[in-house]
């Protein structure tokens, strides 16, 4: 008898405390129930969930202590991207005391969690819980001495204790914080989070005037490490309610059993400071999470009668995988040539502005259709060998068909060209016309009549300027720039020289094969001064004048060059007055001919070029240029001299030099072979110094077209 006065002392004292001096609801699985550890984590799980946690301790005390909860959270997601916008969730609280429900507590919640995204990894959320709570007892539902009579119990018998039923309810306002960053498969990596429970300090009932449900500040933490098979899940909660101050920190260890279906199995420990040790089991799959925990009690509060505070936990989770939101809208883009209007053949890429996600669109299409993602920014990137790249925006809506027309321009590289002229003699600057002369089609256009000539021309492109000024000598200049920037030339104009002695030169050009008479560009070239040249123009692709003009006592090499014909120079010593004759066969460009670059210098047993025959390689840069198709083989030929590997190296290394110059000189290497012979196809017996110098030669041969 003495001992159920005990206990009924002790549940009457229970029951006042637990109502007057209200504490929330816990579980050791906390990281199952955000409504009661962190509210605004509920975005950290991707899928819906339905979880189902209760919890039974002290359980010798007459009927255990028991405490139940249903939770569900649900997660709204941006479409296409699938990023997490916001969560909402539900919960509900049963707490009870005994089969006869002595102290019965209902807590009823709403949360809603806003998800602000800080980095591609990083996330913070921020949430509010609203809920209300009700609670009341039943004194009549227990058991006092005053029942027994005679030693036999009477449950009509009334308590003997004059104590009114306690009831308790109000709301309550939890905000609530999570920072946390995810990984590749979008589970969290880390998180933290600070919530304050009942902050408004809610009114518990008017039956006690001057007690409130105090606030909870709690502080939830946890972290996710991967080892092969194996999840290490460390986690950690603090609160503080009042005067009460509960930590529990511990880890679960997770086993995969099987990637494919994500079913593994959990062993966990946690320690809830001075209260007590815990362990749990765990099964987790992709459709549900069953767990057991086992509270071992480290606290002496079962000590005043003597009872078991062992507790035991249940929990199931429910997910439900939601789908991905995929809203799309379909483009069709059609490339043009913005000068012609015809369709060509383009490439694209696109890079997502809103995911930065990057890739192909389509290669080598005249028109293509594409299928991208709603509300979503796309920049497309249309390009096309020698033509301007073009950037698009595009976003589109639902079901909405775009038709993006993309004309692109032809690119041109410009180059800055200054030509300062003057009079050779005083040093003067001097006016001359400056005509643009086209090889091509014999035009000629007049650009400017100046001293001081400014203008752009397109990089890689020869182009060649007449001057004239009057009582002057025609001088010719030829440019060509390889690169961006300013290519700067100075002409000096000489005085026409009265009754200077000619020779009228006559010339005939054909074709080789055929032997019909031939339009051609012909430059007369002055070589009589080895530093300065001077340039004079004989025809621009047409037939040769009836005769031109030599000026006696000086040299000349005549240039002839035609588009699919292989270039020829003639030298002529104009030291007497004569009339010359010249007929000249020009060779038709085929795959397997070769010609001899004659006069091209070395420096004696090098493969370093004489400045000298840098005349001769920007002839074959015209002729390359004008012949833009054809792959040439340069090889090296030499006399006997010398040992045959020398010779051998020695022919590689001066074909090697003279296609490294054409190269710098803006001709793809694609188009050019070099190849050295040594000794091994003289076209003489090396017998003779006359026989071994026509040995040692350089030829271009025609490889390709």
């Amino acid at each position: 008898m003495i001992y159920m006065k005990k206990s009924i002392v002790f549940l009457l004292s229970l029951i006042l405390t637990t109502i007057v001096y209200s504490q929330d609801a816990y579980f050791s699985n906390f990281y199952r129930s955000y409504s009661l550890s962190n509210p605004s984590g509920i975005v950290l799980q991707d899928d819906i969930n339905l979880t189902v946690l209760h919890r039974s301790q002290w359980t010798s005390i007459v009927q255990p202590f028991s405490t139940s909860q249903f939770e569900g959270y649900y997660g709204v997601k941006k479409a296409n991207t699938n990023e997490k916008l916001f969560s909402i969730g539900f919960s509900f609280i049963n707490e009870r005391l005994g089969n006869n429900g002595y102290l019965n507590r209902n807590n009823l919640s709403l949360t809603g969690a806003y998800n602000i995204k800080l980095s591609n990894t990083q996330h913070l959320s921020a949430g509010l819980k609203l809920g209300y709570f009700n609670g009341s007892t039943d004194i009549n539902a227990l058991t006092s001495g005053s029942q027994f009579q005679n030693g036999f119990f009477q449950s009509s018998n009334p308590l003997g204790e004059n104590i009114s039923n306690p009831i308790v309810n109000g709301l309550e306002i939890s905000p609530s914080v999570t920072w946390y960053q995810h990984d590749a498969e979008n589970h969290y990596k880390h998180f933290i989070g600070i919530t304050a429970f009942n902050i408004n300090n809610p009114r518990l009932s008017s039956q006690f005037q001057g007690y409130n449900l105090p606030p909870r500040f709690a502080i939830s933490t946890g972290s996710r490490v991967y080892i092969k098979d194996i999840t290490l899940l460390p986690r950690a909660m603090a609160s503080i309610q009042g005067n009460q101050t509960q930590i529990i920190a511990g880890s679960d260890v997770v086993y995969s059993i099987s990637e494919n279906s994500k079913t593994s199995i959990g062993l966990g420990g946690y320690y809830r400071l001075g209260d007590a040790a815990i362990l749990s089991l765990k099964y987790l799959s992709k459709f549900i999470d069953v767990g057991i925990a086992y509270d071992f009690s480290t606290s002496p509060i079962s000590d005043p009668l003597n009872t078991n505070g062992n507790s035991f936990e249940l929990f199931a989770d429910y997910k439900i995988k939601q789908k991905d939101k995929i809203r799309q809208f379909e483009l069709l883009i059609e490339v043009f040539d913005d000068e012609t209007k015809e369709s060509i053949k383009a490439n694209a890429t696109f890079k997502n502005l809103d995911t930065k996600e990057k890739g192909v669109l389509f290669k080598d299409k005249e028109r293509h259709y594409a299928t991208l993602n709603e509300k979503q920014e796309f920049e497309i990137e249309i390009n096309k060998p020698e033509y301007e790249n073009k950037k698009i925006i595009i976003t589109g809506l639902i079901n909405q068909e775009i038709n993006e027309k993309v004309y692109l321009s032809k690119l041109i590289k410009l180059f800055d060209f200054e030509l300062d002229i003057y009079d050779k003699e005083t040093n003067e600057p001097l006016e001359a016309d400056i005509t643009l002369l086209d090889q091509n089609t014999g035009e000629k256009k007049l650009l400017e009549h100046t001293s001081e000539f400014r203008t752009q021309f397109e990089v890689g492109e020869k182009y060649t300027l007449s001057l004239d000024a009057e009582e002057y000598d025609n001088s010719i200049v030829e440019i060509r720039y390889n690169k961006y920037g300013t290519l700067s030339k100075t002409a000096y104009l000489s005085k026409t020289k009265p009754k200077i002695e000619s020779s009228k030169l006559v010339l005939i050009v054909k074709d080789e094969s055929t032997l019909e008479l031939l339009p051609s560009t012909i430059m007369a070239i002055n070589t009589s001064d080895p530093i300065n040249h001077s340039s004079s123009l004989i025809a621009l692709n047409e037939l040769p004048p009836k005769s031109f003009d030599l000026e006696v006592g000086q040299q000349y090499e005549i240039l002839f060059s035609k588009e699919g014909y292989f270039n020829k120079t003639i030298k002529i010593d104009n030291m007497v007055k004569n009339d010359i004759l010249k007929e000249v066969l020009l060779t038709p460009i085929e795959v397997g001919k070769s010609i001899i670059i004659e006069d091209l210098l070395f420096k004696t047993g090098k493969n370093e070029l004489d400045k000298r025959s840098y005349r001769l390689l920007d002839q074959m840069v015209d002729f390359m240029s004008h012949n833009s198709t054809i792959r040439v083989e340069i090889a090296g030929h030499t006399d006997s001299d010398g040992s045959e590997s020398f010779n051998q190296k020695l022919s590689e290394g001066r074909a090697q030099s003279a296609v490294n110059y054409l190269i710098s000189k803006g001709i793809s290497e694609a188009r050019l072979v070099a190849k050295g012979y040594g000794e091994t196809i003289p076209l003489e017996e090396n017998d003779t110094n006359e026989h071994k110098a026509k040995n040692r030669r350089v030829e271009l041969k025609i490889i390709g077209k």
